[in-house]
Protein backbone atom coordinates (compact mmCIF):
# COMPACT_ATOMS: atom_id res chain seq x y z
CA UNK A 1 0.00 0.00 0.00
CA UNK A 2 2.80 2.60 1.02
CA UNK A 3 4.39 1.64 -2.60
CA UNK A 4 1.33 2.28 -4.39
CA UNK A 5 0.76 5.53 -2.52
CA UNK A 6 4.44 7.04 -3.41
CA UNK A 7 3.87 5.66 -7.30
CA UNK A 8 0.61 7.55 -7.68
CA UNK A 9 2.30 11.12 -5.53
CA UNK A 10 5.20 10.61 -7.67
CA UNK A 11 3.10 10.37 -11.02
CA UNK A 12 1.13 13.30 -9.71
CA UNK A 13 3.71 16.04 -9.48
CA UNK A 14 5.85 14.81 -12.59
CA UNK A 15 2.58 15.41 -14.65
CA UNK A 16 2.20 18.72 -13.07
CA UNK A 17 6.46 19.49 -14.03
CA UNK A 18 5.52 17.99 -17.46
CA UNK A 19 3.23 20.96 -17.82
CA UNK A 20 4.45 22.77 -20.52
CA UNK A 21 6.40 20.57 -22.68
CA UNK A 22 3.91 21.05 -26.00
CA UNK A 23 4.98 24.81 -25.57
CA UNK A 24 6.88 26.62 -29.13
CA UNK A 25 6.07 23.79 -31.27
CA UNK A 26 3.71 26.03 -33.90
CA UNK A 27 5.35 26.52 -37.29
CA UNK A 28 6.75 29.74 -38.41
CA UNK A 29 3.88 30.26 -41.06
CA UNK A 30 1.90 30.54 -37.82
CA UNK A 31 3.94 33.29 -35.77
CA UNK A 32 3.60 36.58 -35.18
CA UNK A 33 5.54 39.12 -32.98
CA UNK A 34 2.98 38.68 -30.53
CA UNK A 35 3.20 35.08 -30.23
CA UNK A 36 7.04 35.06 -30.44
CA UNK A 37 7.06 37.36 -27.44
CA UNK A 38 4.02 35.11 -25.39
CA UNK A 39 6.63 32.39 -25.98
CA UNK A 40 9.41 34.35 -25.32
CA UNK A 41 7.74 35.19 -21.98
CA UNK A 42 7.11 31.76 -21.37
CA UNK A 43 9.91 30.19 -21.61
CA UNK A 44 11.52 32.32 -19.04
CA UNK A 45 9.04 31.60 -16.92
CA UNK A 46 10.12 27.97 -17.42
CA UNK A 47 13.51 28.25 -16.61
CA UNK A 48 12.88 30.33 -13.76
CA UNK A 49 10.31 28.61 -11.62
CA UNK A 50 9.36 24.90 -13.53
CA UNK A 51 12.86 23.16 -14.11
CA UNK A 52 14.12 24.50 -10.43
CA UNK A 53 11.37 23.00 -8.98
CA UNK A 54 11.81 19.67 -10.92
CA UNK A 55 15.77 19.61 -9.96
CA UNK A 56 14.44 19.92 -6.22
CA UNK A 57 11.98 17.16 -6.78
CA UNK A 58 14.94 15.04 -8.26
CA UNK A 59 17.56 15.83 -5.70
CA UNK A 60 14.59 14.45 -3.17
CA UNK A 61 14.30 11.29 -5.00
CA UNK A 62 17.70 10.75 -5.04
CA UNK A 63 18.07 11.56 -1.27
CA UNK A 64 14.98 8.93 -0.56
CA UNK A 65 16.67 6.25 -2.77
CA UNK A 66 19.53 6.48 -0.57
CA UNK A 67 17.98 6.26 2.36
CA UNK A 68 15.78 3.47 2.19
CA UNK A 69 19.10 1.15 0.36
CA UNK A 70 21.12 2.76 3.78
CA UNK A 71 17.97 0.90 5.77
CA UNK A 72 18.21 -2.23 2.90
CA UNK A 73 14.48 -1.54 1.80
CA UNK A 74 16.02 -2.24 -1.72
CA UNK A 75 12.07 -3.05 -3.35
CA UNK A 76 11.45 0.07 -1.82
CA UNK A 77 14.48 2.00 -3.24
CA UNK A 78 14.41 0.61 -6.72
CA UNK A 79 10.86 1.70 -7.10
CA UNK A 80 11.66 5.31 -5.96
CA UNK A 81 15.02 4.82 -8.45
CA UNK A 82 12.80 4.26 -11.36
CA UNK A 83 10.60 8.00 -10.73
CA UNK A 84 13.90 9.44 -10.60
CA UNK A 85 15.04 8.15 -13.92
CA UNK A 86 11.55 9.20 -15.77
CA UNK A 87 11.78 12.32 -14.39
CA UNK A 88 15.56 12.78 -15.55
CA UNK A 89 14.49 11.48 -19.12
CA UNK A 90 11.26 13.94 -18.93
CA UNK A 91 13.89 16.84 -18.00
CA UNK A 92 16.25 15.72 -21.23
CA UNK A 93 13.01 16.46 -23.37
CA UNK A 94 12.42 19.78 -21.90
CA UNK A 95 14.09 23.57 -22.56
CA UNK A 96 16.91 23.75 -20.40
CA UNK A 97 19.20 27.36 -19.18
CA UNK A 98 22.47 27.67 -20.91
CA UNK A 99 24.12 26.54 -17.60
CA UNK A 100 22.92 23.02 -18.41
CA UNK A 101 24.38 22.57 -21.68
CA UNK A 102 26.87 20.09 -22.18
CA UNK A 103 25.85 18.20 -18.61
CA UNK A 104 27.41 14.08 -18.76
CA UNK A 105 25.87 12.08 -19.45
CA UNK A 106 22.49 12.84 -21.30
CA UNK A 107 22.03 10.29 -23.63
CA UNK A 108 18.74 8.39 -24.09
CA UNK A 109 21.14 4.94 -23.68
CA UNK A 110 22.29 5.99 -20.37
CA UNK A 111 21.91 3.75 -17.32
CA UNK A 112 22.91 5.43 -14.11
CA UNK A 113 23.83 3.49 -10.74
CA UNK A 114 23.94 5.01 -7.43
CA UNK A 115 23.10 3.59 -3.90
CA UNK A 116 21.02 0.76 -4.68
CA UNK A 117 24.23 -1.95 -4.23
CA UNK A 118 25.66 -4.74 -2.24
CA UNK A 119 28.60 -2.90 -0.76
CA UNK A 120 31.76 -4.73 1.12
CA UNK A 121 35.25 -3.61 2.18
CA UNK A 122 33.93 -1.07 4.92
CA UNK A 123 31.94 1.26 2.16
CA UNK A 124 29.06 3.43 3.48
CA UNK A 125 26.66 5.42 1.16
CA UNK A 126 26.61 8.59 2.92
CA UNK A 127 25.00 12.36 1.59
CA UNK A 128 24.69 10.97 -1.70
CA UNK A 129 27.76 9.14 -2.65
CA UNK A 130 29.96 5.90 -1.43
CA UNK A 131 32.99 6.50 0.83
CA UNK A 132 35.31 4.99 2.96
CA UNK A 133 37.07 3.10 0.01
CA UNK A 134 40.21 0.87 1.13
CA UNK A 135 41.81 -2.00 -0.72
CA UNK A 136 39.04 -4.55 -2.28
CA UNK A 137 36.33 -2.68 -1.29
CA UNK A 138 33.56 -3.52 -3.50
CA UNK A 139 29.91 -2.63 -5.22
CA UNK A 140 27.70 -4.76 -6.53
CA UNK A 141 24.45 -3.18 -8.61
CA UNK A 142 21.96 -5.27 -10.17
CA UNK A 143 21.64 -4.33 -13.72
CA UNK A 144 18.06 -3.31 -15.13
CA UNK A 145 15.89 -6.16 -16.62
CA UNK A 146 16.22 -6.30 -20.79
CA UNK A 147 19.94 -4.57 -20.90
CA UNK A 148 20.47 -4.56 -24.20
CA UNK A 149 23.96 -6.61 -25.88
CA UNK A 150 26.68 -4.56 -26.77
CA UNK A 151 29.50 -1.87 -25.79
CA UNK A 152 28.74 0.80 -22.81
CA UNK A 153 30.98 4.00 -22.52
CA UNK A 154 31.93 3.88 -18.45
CA UNK A 155 31.70 6.66 -16.35
CA UNK A 156 31.97 7.96 -13.29
CA UNK A 157 30.74 10.97 -11.24
CA UNK A 158 33.01 11.50 -8.14
CA UNK A 159 34.40 14.64 -5.65
CA UNK A 160 37.60 14.82 -4.28
CA UNK A 161 39.49 16.74 -2.51
CA UNK A 162 43.15 16.08 -4.10
CA UNK A 163 44.07 14.62 -7.11
CA UNK A 164 45.88 10.68 -7.69
CA UNK A 165 45.07 7.60 -9.12
CA UNK A 166 43.95 3.94 -7.99
CA UNK A 167 43.45 0.92 -9.86
CA UNK A 168 39.71 -0.55 -10.58
CA UNK A 169 38.23 -3.87 -12.04
CA UNK A 170 34.77 -3.70 -13.58
CA UNK A 171 32.77 -6.91 -14.17
CA UNK A 172 29.56 -8.24 -15.67
CA UNK A 173 28.77 -12.14 -15.78
CA UNK A 174 31.86 -12.72 -18.61
CA UNK A 175 33.34 -9.59 -19.63
CA UNK A 176 35.63 -7.73 -17.56
CA UNK A 177 37.33 -4.33 -17.68
CA UNK A 178 40.63 -3.14 -15.57
CA UNK A 179 41.95 0.58 -15.17
CA UNK A 180 44.26 2.24 -13.48
CA UNK A 181 41.99 5.53 -12.45
CA UNK A 182 43.04 9.12 -12.68
CA UNK A 183 41.46 11.78 -10.94
CA UNK A 184 41.67 15.21 -10.61
CA UNK A 185 40.63 17.48 -7.33
CA UNK A 186 37.09 18.81 -7.33
CA UNK A 187 36.21 22.33 -5.97
CA UNK A 188 33.48 20.53 -3.52
CA UNK A 189 32.60 17.30 -1.98
CA UNK A 190 29.20 17.93 -1.51
CA UNK A 191 28.30 16.99 -5.50
CA UNK A 192 29.94 14.96 -8.46
CA UNK A 193 32.48 18.07 -9.76
CA UNK A 194 34.17 15.18 -11.52
CA UNK A 195 34.07 12.83 -14.80
CA UNK A 196 36.32 10.29 -15.72
CA UNK A 197 36.18 8.26 -18.46
CA UNK A 198 36.91 3.95 -17.25
CA UNK A 199 37.08 2.84 -21.14
CA UNK A 200 34.51 0.69 -22.97
CA UNK A 201 32.71 -2.54 -21.31
CA UNK A 202 30.70 -4.67 -22.91
CA UNK A 203 27.25 -6.33 -21.87
CA UNK A 204 25.61 -9.64 -22.23
CA UNK A 205 22.39 -9.77 -23.03
CA UNK A 206 20.08 -9.67 -20.03
CA UNK A 207 23.23 -9.33 -18.00
CA UNK A 208 22.11 -9.06 -14.37
CA UNK A 209 24.63 -7.66 -11.98
CA UNK A 210 27.82 -5.42 -12.52
CA UNK A 211 30.99 -5.20 -9.37
CA UNK A 212 32.99 -2.57 -9.62
CA UNK A 213 36.36 -3.23 -7.57
CA UNK A 214 39.03 -1.46 -5.80
CA UNK A 215 42.08 -3.75 -6.83
CA UNK A 216 45.02 -1.88 -5.19
CA UNK A 217 45.79 1.28 -2.64
CA UNK A 218 43.60 4.27 -3.03
CA UNK A 219 45.89 7.18 -3.54
CA UNK A 220 43.57 10.01 -3.69
CA UNK A 221 42.11 12.36 -0.45
CA UNK A 222 38.17 12.24 0.53
CA UNK A 223 37.20 10.19 -2.87
CA UNK A 224 33.71 9.97 -3.41
CA UNK A 225 31.84 8.04 -5.75
CA UNK A 226 28.13 9.56 -6.54
CA UNK A 227 27.63 7.46 -9.59
CA UNK A 228 29.06 5.07 -11.96
CA UNK A 229 26.74 5.88 -15.66
CA UNK A 230 26.66 2.89 -18.27
CA UNK A 231 26.39 4.94 -21.71
CA UNK A 232 25.32 2.60 -25.26
CA UNK A 233 27.51 2.77 -28.09
CA UNK A 234 25.67 2.80 -31.36
CA UNK A 235 27.21 0.44 -33.63
CA UNK A 236 28.36 2.75 -36.94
Amino acid sequence: MKGSILAVGCRCIQAFLAFGLGAGTSSAAETSPELEALKKGYKEELSTTVLPLREGFRKALQGLEGQLAAKGDYAAARKVQQERIGLERLMERSPAPSAMAGTPGKNAGLIQLGALAESSGGLRWESGAWTGWAESASLRWPLPAGLRAGGYAVELAYAATAGGSFPLGLKEDFHTLTREVKVSPTPGLSSPGGFVKLGTLRLRGGASVLELKLTGVLKVTDFRLFELRLIKEEAP
